[in-house]
């Protein structure tokens, strides 16, 4: 897969398709006119060529005030520049050959003062990211309430969707390791295309004698860069190919509850809140399942985090934080004991005394970045601390300079359940929790 580390290259690409919008460039507006799939469909072709002009100015400027974390691959948090950025690795693959995952991201700059001309996006971008939004779908206990054997093994893999050596090293460690569940937290780079979400279930890790990911324990939940595309091929092409019938599901045993959630259909939100009704039904299935095994514990998975111990993923994370606590308040004070999540890409143990239930950030799952280096959290202007941590993942691939990546392993046998760090290189993080 090829990597950008720097924004420079999209910003341009995305220009030279605004200039050609602006410029009423003919091929570009016979493209645009011709379109009938887009939401842009039927309408007048002047009006077609302003809100994709409104739309690229927009992402133009938000990917500009961007930040670049130094020795980290860029990922643009704006949908349409997500999608850019799958078009031009799409259009450019001769630009992935030579590149190796033991080379800090900042040395993988194809096309940045390189000699390379970049084979361009051209209108196609625009024209994915105003296709329609897929439906949410609602799950039945038939098919999405699923037993999970009182022993058992759960691999659980976060941002992993890069196609890369470190999500081949983690998925072959997972089946080294005989997990009997796979589970991924979201996020299939760029934009959760329908190649990119190909290639996510030909990399799957978990497979049955068909070749085929093993239904009923392969899951996949849904990320940030998966709506990129606004979800249209992680509801169709990836859950269909994994067998699962929503984004949401339970797995439960006499003892546990693994808890899938979607926090990205809408945004760091389980229940869609006044912004969309659709997920509503995954809000009353949580707390349903919650309420109906009041003994059992429950593990939610998500993408998107509920906590943070940096400044803006914290205050990002304000709208799930204000949802657990509903749902701690309409079921009961324990009903969250865990909660395993990614979208940052980092590996970060919180420190439960600070917190209403263990708080795992496992999202350092394939991209190439610079080993973490926090020793506190970040304060606001008003000194007020983000959340408290235990420990970081400051490992690295061997003496070179990349941050390792890392999976959760957690087997269960009864009552109990213990949990490990695994790094791509065999080696642990941490230390094996018994709870």
């Amino acid at each position: 897969m090829f990597f950008f580390s720097k924004k420079d290259p999209i910003v341009t690409d995305m220009q030279a398709t605004l200039h050609k919008l602006e410029s009423k460039d003919a091929a570009t507006l016979r493209s645009l006119d011709a379109d009938t799939e887009s939401t842009l469909a039927g309408l007048p072709l002047e009006q077609k060529r302003q809100k994709a002009i409104a739309e690229l100015q927009k992402a133009i400027k938000f990917t500009k005030n961007e930040d670049e974390p130094d020795g980290h691959t860029f990922h643009s948090r704006d949908p349409l520049t997500g999608i850019t950025q799958t078009h031009l690795a799409k259009n450019n693959p001769s630009l992935s050959q030579d590149i190796q995952d033991n080379v800090l991201p900042e040395l993988q700059a194809f096309g940045q003062g390189n000699p390379v001309v970049w084979i361009p996006t051209g209108i196609d971008g625009i024209l994915e990211h105003f296709k329609p939004k897929a439906k949410f779908k609602v799950a039945t206990a038939a098919a999405s309430h699923m037993r999970l054997p009182n022993t058992c093994k759960v691999a659980l893999l976060a941002d992993w969707g890069a196609d890369n050596d470190h999500s081949k090293r983690l998925g072959d460690l997972a089946i080294a390791e005989d997990a009997d569940f796979v589970i991924h937290l979201g996020d299939i780079y760029y934009s959760g295309s329908h190649a990119e979400s190909e290639t996510f279930l030909r990399n799957w890790p978990l497979r049955g004698a068909d070749e085929k990911p093993l239904g009923g324990k392969s899951f996949a939940l849904n990320g940030n860069h998966e709506m990129y595309s606004l979800g249209r091929y992680y509801f169709t092409t990836v859950l269909d190919g994994l067998g699962q019938e929503a984004s949401y599901f339970t797995l439960s045993n006499d003892w546990w509850q693994i808890q899938g959630l979607d926090t990205a259909y809408v945004p760091f939100s389980i229940s869609g809140g006044t912004e969309d009704a659709s997920t509503r039904p995954q809000w009353d299935w949580l707390l349903d399942s919650i309420k109906s095994n009041p003994t059992k514990k429950n593990i939610f998975l998500s993408h998107n985090q509920p906590v943070s111990a940096h400044l803006a993923e914290f205050e990002a994370s304000y709208p799930l934080d204000q949802e657990y606590r509903q749902i701690l308040q309409a079921t009961r004070g324990d009903a969250i004991f865990a909660w395993f999540f990614g979208h940052e890409h980092r590996c970060t143990i919180y420190d439960d005394t600070k917190t209403l239930f263990k708080a795992r950030l496992i999202g350092n799952g394939a991209i190439p970045h610079h080993p973490q280096a926090e020793v506190a959290p970040e304060k606001d202007e008003t000194k007020t601390s983000c959340t408290p941590f235990v420990a970081v993942n400051k490992n690295t691939i061997g003496d070179g300079p990349l941050a390792i990546s890392t999976f959760a392993l957690l087997t269960f046998n009864g009552a109990d359940c213990s949990v490990e760090y695994i790094n791509e290189d065999g080696s642990t993080f941490y230390q094996t929790e018994h709870w």
